[in-house]
């Protein structure tokens, strides 16, 4: 590196200064704040002159690289009373960057079509495979059953997991159908690709904050599609067992509370009209829930969960843009508004299951609830 060349600075003093056109505007010159030379105006975010706007650009366009064999130390004692400006370009592009200048190459027609094609690619590829996961579950729990009993721990290491073909007559009863649901919600979340890559600790804090979340959106989801304005089970029946109905008959409010339980996310799904694709986007990201990670241990969990929760959110949203166009971004934010009514939902739910069984306080439970079901509601 030549350090010992120099380019003269030419001072323009206040006498020697140029008169102005006559009936012009007149902008006395700053000084460049890479080399103290005029500047008139701002080049990349900073006010430089022509010459170093210039050496900038072609640094950054070319990719041209320079050492330095004074350590970056050629500017140490230049100021702006300097007649002579160093000639050190490693230097100088580094003054340029430490000085805020930034070049942002603008991307060609092609290549803004080339990345929006790789990203519907990307997105179809998301919402494919999901789908496919979720058609599975779907037909494993209108066609399928298991007699087994398992626990959450069971179903995460898969443990005896044997299911087989209902027959025509098997007839499943309202809390049968809910285990099922449970089962193959918790089943289609395993198989999610991240969970891998979770411990089965890290497994189960997810499953029991929002598995049951998860099965209750798809049973109103399935109820949607079958044009009810109500949950029902798979065969028709009501979702809730006799049992259950008439230990609450004599409750204040009983009969408002379940049709709530019933229809509350069912008619939300109606006025927006969701899509299965909406609807399985919607039903991950609620799962994928990073908070649940907060103690200090649990980093890389929620390093995973948040990341996934990112791509999901990425992918609504650029469903809604591509399916709705301008309207795309308060597609987005109605379908964001499900969340909140599933969480209601869900603690709903819950209170239920509570009331039922202060009710049943003394008295032999009508009803025996299988493991997983006691676990995640």
């Amino acid at each position: 590196m030549e350090h010992d060349q120099h380019w003269k600075i030419e001072l323009i003093s206040p006498e020697k200064s140029p008169e102005p056109p006559p009936n012009s505007v007149y902008f006395p010159p700053r000084k460049c704040v890479i080399c103290y030379r005029p500047a008139y105006c701002k080049n990349y975010g900073t006010l430089t002159c022509d010459a170093c706007k210039m050496f900038f650009r072609r640094v950054v366009t070319e990719k041209l690289e320079y050492e330095c064999s004074n350590e970056n130390s050629c500017y140490s004692d230049f100021t702006e009373t300097s007649e002579i400006c160093p000639k050190c370009k490693s230097f100088r592009y580094q003054r340029c960057l430490a000085f805020g200048m930034r070049y942002v190459i603008k991307q060609s027609k092609k290549q803004i079509l080339e990345l929006k094609m790789r990203k519907e690619v990307e997105m179809v590829g998301i919402i494919g495979g999901l789908l496919y996961k979720d058609s599975h579950r779907t037909n494993v729990m209108t066609t399928c059953f298991t007699g087994k009993n398992p626990s959450l721990e069971e179903m995460i290491e898969k443990k005896d997991l044997n299911i087989y073909k209902k027959t025509e007559k098997q007839f499943l009863r309202p809390q049968d159908w809910s285990f099922f649901a449970l089962y193959t919600t918790v089943d289609f979340l395993l198989n999610l690709d991240f969970m891998q890559e979770l411990e089965t600790a890290d497994k189960l804090i997810l499953l029991k904050q929002s598995a049951s979340k998860c099965s209750l959106f798809g049973g109103a989801m399935r109820s949607y599609r079958g044009k009810r304005d109500r949950m029902i089970t798979v065969d028709g029946q009501d979702i809730f067992p006799d049992e259950m109905k008439k230990v609450l008959e004599n409750e204040e409010g009983a009969d408002d509370f379940l049709n709530r339980i019933r229809s509350f996310v069912v008619s939300r799904l109606v006025e927006l009209n969701v899509t299965t694709e909406e609807h399985i986007l919607i039903c991950v990201i609620l799962f994928c829930n990073p908070a649940l990670f907060y103690e200090p241990d649990n980093s890389h969990a929620r390093s995973i969960v948040s990341s996934q929760q990112q791509k999901y959110t990425d992918t609504l949203f650029q469903y809604c843009i591509h399916s709705y166009q301008q309207n795309g971004p308060s597609r987005f934010a109605d379908l964001l508004s499900l969340c909140p009514i599933i969480q209601r939902n869900f603690e709903d739910v819950q209170y239920l299951s509570m009331v039922f069984k202060l009710s049943l306080k003394g008295v032999p439970v009508p009803i025996q609830f299988k493991t997983i079901v006691e676990e995640l509601i």
